[in-house]
């Protein structure tokens, strides 16, 4: 596999291509609202010490991730994460630059913001990303000349990512200045990368306890696994 930044500027055309077609838990809910952060820059929310530790490897611009989130997540959060048995940790598996955009864009305010930013980015994925075919092609040229901060800035505009952001309390101004930044930049470039070193080729996919398991697209079967 290409190193991400260099499959990154040749993978518009698949961009283009997409808008075309957890420590025992003394009340339920405090896990719920309990972020942590990795060394790696991965969100973790839940109980930091549970036994059980899942992770989500997720692009911000698959479909099967968006619904995921929507129909099977939660009934996973309230059976697992909420009491402290299983932690969620999200990483991110980039597949193209727009899905770069919104990766930076989620870790912006914070990691008390994340899983609300989380959510709204994948709750209106079909609005943004049915917009695509707007970026310009001063904004391309930006994502060919490796100017990568240059181009998340320009697709945040084009794609109105601006009115979805300032629903969680985020500003332009505030979103173009999380887009700029270099550390947030490269935690999701070096998950990326990380992800494809153990294996990972689709989204969503989930590790238990930092194995690989195949075939899991539902919180029944993450259930099964879990138990």
């Amino acid at each position: 596999m290409l190193p991400l930044k260099k499959y990154l500027a040749a993978a518009f055309v698949s961009v283009t291509a997409i808008s075309a077609g957890l420590l025992a838990a003394p009340a339920p809910n405090k896990w719920l609202s309990t972020v942590t952060v990795t060394a790696k820059g991965a969100h973790v929310l839940g109980n930091p010490a549970a036994p059980k530790k899942v992770v989500e490897y997720l692009s911000y611009t698959c479909g099967h991730c968006a619904d995921f989130e929507a129909n099977e997540s939660p009934a996973f959060k309230a059976q697992f994460v909420s009491t402290g048995k299983a932690s969620l940790e999200i990483r991110n598996m980039v597949l193209n630059p727009v899905d770069l955009t919104a990766a930076v864009l989620a870790r912006c305010g914070g990691k008390g913001n994340f899983f609300g930013n989380h959510k709204q980015l994948l709750s209106t994925q079909s609005v943004w990303l049915g917009k695509t075919k707007n970026i310009s092609a001063a904004t391309q040229a930006k994502l060919k000349a490796q100017d990568f901060s240059g181009f998340m800035i320009g697709t945040f505009d084009e794609i109105g990512l601006g009115p979805i952001m300032q629903q969680r309390g985020i500003t332009p101004a505030q979103a173009k200045a999380c887009l700029a930044d270099k550390a947030a930049f490269n935690a999701v470039v070096g998950m990326t990368d990380a992800g494809a070193k153990l294996g990972v080729r689709g989204t969503p996919s989930f590790l238990i306890n930092g194995v690989l398991q195949d075939h899991v697209h539902s919180a029944a079967e993450l259930a099964a696994l879990l138990k």
